[in-house]
């Protein structure tokens, strides 16, 4: 699941800089955004600003509307839409839409799933290990927009594998070779540059590399989500061992857990994708 952290070389800062730049036609996700990181900023702000950006707006409301909140049919308004789902969320779709992944077929077979699968496992498990369950939400659904935004733009070098293999070192070390950068590093770079809190940054960077003794509750959250959707999306079906549960977790959810935790992460999972996933 994890690789031994290593000291990379710098990324090219001009490859970088590009994906860093939110294009133009993503006016109203970069004013989302913006919003998001003002504390002064109501639920009626991020509705108005939603609203300019008709796809957007529908969007959310379809998510809202997602059983996964279990307001199907019942959000008619983008206020109560931002309500429902929350500014961290709202955020976390503003970047998908800046990123341009938001459109039919932006990002590659497979990944709205694993997205969805690996949002619900963390936010799930989140409160169990001390995690705000808002910012786990965030970071399992987006560590893995690096491997999106180099699919898109590079589908004849790279392939996005879901599940990722255990060692990501080889696919982590083509990927900087051929590209420049490494999804985990290029992910944490767009965030970073579009505001996202530092802590949600360097929990989604260091995504591939190992999980020491004094790792915060997030980064715990996003490696245990991460080995619950993986174990989902496994066709051998391989059980998540119980030493890397007890030291993700800290002891606090054990094996007995496990198949419940599962089978609600699946049904929920699907809730959220009738919303997440684009429509042409």
């Amino acid at each position: 699941m994890t690789v031994e952290a290593k000291s990379h070389e710098l990324p090219d800062e001009a490859i970088l800089a590009r994906y860093e730049q939110i294009p133009a036609r993503a006016g109203a996700a970069a004013n989302l955004l913006r919003l998001a990181d003002d504390p002064n900023t109501s639920a009626q702000d991020l509705a108005r600003a939603a609203a300019t950006d008709p796809l957007f707006a529908a969007r959310l409301l379809r998510v809202a509307n997602s059983t996964y909140y279990g307001l199907s049919g019942r959000v008619s308004t983008l206020p109560f839409a931002v309500s429902v789902v929350g500014f961290q969320v709202v955020r976390t779709y503003a970047v998908i839409a800046a990123a341009g992944l938001d459109g039919d077929d932006a990002a590659p077979q497979g990944f709205w799933r694993a997205a969805a699968l690996c949002a619900t496992a963390a936010e799930q498990v989140a409160p169990m290990i001390g995690a705000n369950p808002g910012d786990a939400f965030c970071v399992g659904l987006l560590h893995t927009l690096g491997a999106a935004l180099l699919h898109r733009d590079h589908a004849g070098e790279i392939t996005l594998c879901l599940p990722e293999p255990p060692d990501a070192t080889n696919l982590i070390g083509h990927e900087r070779d051929t590209m420049g950068v490494s999804h985990d590093v290029l992910a944490a770079g767009v965030l970073r540059s579009w505001q996202f809190p530092e802590h949600v940054v360097s929990v989604v960077g260091r995504h591939h590399q190992q999980v020491l003794p004094d790792a915060q509750p997030l980064e715990r959250a996003l490696h245990l989500a991460r080995s619950l959707a993986d174990t989902l999306l496994r066709e051998d079906g391989e059980d998540l061992g119980e030493a890397t549960l007890s030291w993700l977790s800290e002891g606090r959810i054990t094996p007995a857990d496990v198949p419940a935790l599962l089978e609600l992460v699946t049904e929920r999972s699907a809730t959220l994708l009738e919303g997440l996933r684009p429509r042409g």
